[in-house]
Order: C-alpha cells, then structure tokens, then sequence
C-alpha cells in the first residue's frame, strides 16, 4: 500500500445503513484547521479530548448538527491530529459530509489506512494492529477474548522476550567473530544450548495453538459421519433444537452436507451432517459420499455416529481406522443405548480398548433432550482437553504469524543441532539470526513494507 502519510484522510467509522448516528473520521496534520472552516461557529481555544457541539455548513447552509471531537498529535488513535463527527445516521447526511471534507482537502482513506498509520506512528506494533481487526470480527467470547489480549499486547511481549534472549546470545557469538584469531568464547555453549531448548519449547507450544486459534477464528468445523441410519440427522437435530435435516428410515436419506452454527460455551463450531458411508447405489449417492469424506479430510474432528444393532465392531474398527486416516480426530458416539443392555456396552467399550478406538460415548438421539445436553458436554471436553481453555495461555489465531514461528522453529531447530556438531560460529549466528527475523516479523520490528500492504489491505474503510 504505497500512500502518503503527509495526506489528511477521511472515511466513515460507522457500518453503511440508517442508523440514529453516525461518525466520520479524519487524520493528518491541518485536520483541525480543515474542520474549522466548515463550523457555523468558531472554537477559540479548541483542546484535545473536548467534545463541541456545532452545525457543519456546506455552500453556506447548514448540513447537520454534530459533535465534534479533537484529539491532538500523538494522543489520538493513530498518533496524528485527528477529528471525529458524530451526526445524525442519514445515508444521504454522511456521503454529502464525507463529499464536503474531500472538496476541502481530505481524500478518502484506503481499507486499513488509520491502523496502518497508527502502526507506522509507532502507537501499536504489527501484531495488535492485526488484532484490531480480528476484534471487529469476532463474533463470539472466546474470539473476542483471544483477539482482545493479542489488541493489549500479551502476546507481543512474548514474542519480544523470545527475540531478545536471541539477541543476547547472537551478538555474543558475532563478538566471538571479530576476535576469530584469538581463539576466545563469549557465549557459553551450554548456556546457550539450555536457552534454545527453552525457547524452542515455547515457541513450538505458539505454533501448535494456531490449530485451536484457528478453530475459534474461523469457527470449529465438526462433521457427523457414519453409516446411514446411524442416527446422524437426528442428533444434528437435537444440537440444534430444531429440525434442520430430514430423518426418514429410509437408508441415504442424507444426499448432500448441511451444515449450521452451534455455539458451545463461547466456541462457534460449524456442525456439519453428511451422507451415510457406504456402497453408493447412484451417482448422486455416491457424490454426497465423496463429499462427506472431503468434510473428514478438512474437519477440526470428526463424531463417528454408529448404531451397535446394525454394525459389528469389526465394522466399526475398518470404519474409524479409515477416518483416522482423514483427521487426527474422530470421537465415537454409540446411538441407540436405549435399546441396549449394559453386557452389549460393556463388550463394545472392550473392543475398542483392545484395538485402541478408544472410548465410546453413549446416547440415545430420540431422547433430544438428554441427548443435546450429553454431547454439548462431550463437545466441550473433548475440544478443551485438546487445545486447553483459551484463557490459560496466549493463542495464535494468524496464519502469517504461524508461518514466522515456523520458519523460527526451523532455525531453532539448526541451532541446536549445530551446537552437537560443532557448527561454526559464523553458521550459528546465521541461524540465529533468521530466527530473530522471523520473530520480528510477527511484531514489525523489520522492513514491513511489503507486507503492510496484503495485512492492511483487508480491514473495513475507516478503521
């Protein structure tokens, strides 16, 4: 994003629809000035963080009334003289307004320009930018938990602690290089093999969250698989509390994947009911299955729903070892335990023991109640139980900044294996190196320019 930061910009800060207010924005050196001119009355001593109360004139008549806001040079959200009109939320009001500012002066801001500027003016590093606009997206607890910390600055400070312990150690080992003839170690080996364990333990624990940061971002994908009348529909049904997908005795009913949002203790997860798995019979049956196991492949995990008075559990070891070879997480529910007794469970829970299934979890999907109540717990404990509670530690919710772990991990990684083979110092410093870079990628404590623009370029116009 090649723009000038000497420009006053000018974009609206509310969503676009009729509403009781709305507010544009400005930033840039002269916005007060600008703002003056356009005022039915004069501010004498205008001060930042005032509010005023004023009518904007435009070709000499009075547009509407607003409340003015000013907000001085590095005291304002991007760190420039800025101003905020509150008006009345008329369509028509606020395009006339914001016609009226660039008439005077302004030009309309790009997606993502007063963060960028903010970011550029030193007021938030690259991740909380980042952040700012995960915020405006989240659309449930937990992602508006994750995004609002990240926004505070927790997770960059993590990131600086990892980047200066490098540091340290980088520039003893570069001393080392200027004195080669001497034969002297400023960094102790084993001191510095202790540090690089410990940070590559920590930053692989970052990388391995954005599986869980992902999931809260972009919702929990959860796919119902199994047979067909496996009960699948139906407890898609009981989760939802309503009758979203058809329940029939008839055998591949389920054609195609519906799916619908079901939030679990501030997770969104995208549950998903998908065709029965079996022979196909026609080819639009055997579309849906192929579909359905596409779901598999890209699902955050997968419920296996089977009936036990219909399969063996010969069946059910072929059915869940080829799902295992889809995802990494396929969780068993036996439907119908209200037609089965305890010494039937007990044989099934035995089995899958012996074969490494793992556990069972029973239901009884007629019973919506009881059975929504069950694996709305089941959900939850599973998914904590894989990727721990949101508030316990720092999340990784951003594919760049998971890549530039990566790429730290990789380096790390060369480090220690140098340290066992006595890889130059030259060489280590090298690695080092490219691990801090990485680091410093995540915050913008690097040459940014060639990122700011794909980063920025998402935002909503006038954040």
């Amino acid at each position: 994003m090649k723009l000038s930061n000497s420009d006053i910009i000018v974009a609206r800060a509310t969503a676009v629809g009729s509403a009781a207010l709305g507010v544009v924005r400005l930033s840039g050196a002269g916005s007060w000035a600008l703002i003056m001119g356009l005022l039915d009355r004069s501010i004498s001593k205008p001060m930042s963080h005032r509010l005023y109360y004023r009518n904007v004139l435009m070709d000499g008549k009075v547009l509407d009334e607003a409340v003015v806001a000013l907000f001085a040079e590095g005291k304002s959200f991007t760190g420039e003289e800025s101003v905020e009109l509150t008006v009345h939320g008329s369509e028509y009001i606020l395009m006339q307004l914001q016609r009226l500012l660039v008439r005077c002066g302004a030009r309309l801001a790009e997606p993502g320009e007063f963060t960028q500027r903010a970011f550029l003016n030193g007021k938030m590093d690259l991740a909380q930018a980042e952040a700012v606009a995960d915020l405006i997206a989240a659309e449930h607890s937990a992602a508006h938990t994750v995004a609002l910390n990240q926004l505070k600055g927790g997770y960059s400070q993590e990131i600086l602690g990892l980047r200066e312990a490098l540091l340290h150690y980088v520039s003893l080992i570069e001393l080392e290089l200027d004195f080669g003839e001497e034969d002297v170690e400023f960094a102790n080996r084993e001191e510095l093999r202790a540090l690089v364990s410990d940070l590559l333990g920590r930053t692989r624990r970052l990388y391995d969250s954005f599986y869980y940061g992902n999931a809260l971002k972009q919702g929990f994908q959860l796919v119902l698989a199994g047979r067909p009348n496996a009960g699948k529909s139906t407890l898609f049904n009981a989760l939802l509390n309503e009758d979203r997908a058809i329940v029939s005795d008839i055998a591949g009913t389920t054609r195609d994947s519906i799916e619908d949002r079901l939030m679990v203790d501030g997770i969104s997860v995208r549950l998903v009911d998908t065709a029965g798995i079996r022979e196909a019979t026609d080819t639009i049956e055997r579309l849906g299955i192929a579909r359905t196991l596409d779901r598999v492949s890209k699902s955050g995990a997968t419920l296996y729903v089977f009936d036990a008075l219909s399969i063996t559990p010969e069946d059910w070891l072929r059915d869940v070892t080829d799902l295992r070879g889809r995802t990494d997480q396929v969780w068993s529910v036996g439907n119908k335990l209200d037609l089965l007794d305890s010494s039937t469970t007990t044989l099934w829970v035995d089995y899958g023991f012996r074969n490494d299934l793992g556990a069972i979890h029973w239901i009884s999907a007629v019973d919506g109640i009881n059975t929504q109540e069950k694996t709305l717990s089941l959900i939850k404990e599973l998914f904590l139980a894989r990727f721990g509670n949101v508030g316990d530690q720092t999340t990784v919710t951003n594919l760049r900044h998971a890549d530039a772990l990566y790429r730290c991990i990789e380096d790390l990684e060369l480090v220690l294996a140098g340290l066992d083979t006595g890889l130059s110092g030259d060489l280590m410093a090298f690695h080092i190196r490219g691990a801090i870079q990485a680091l410093g990628s995540i915050t913008g404590i690097i040459d940014v320019e060639e990122i700011l623009g794909s980063i920025f370029s998402r935002f909503c116009i006038g954040k």
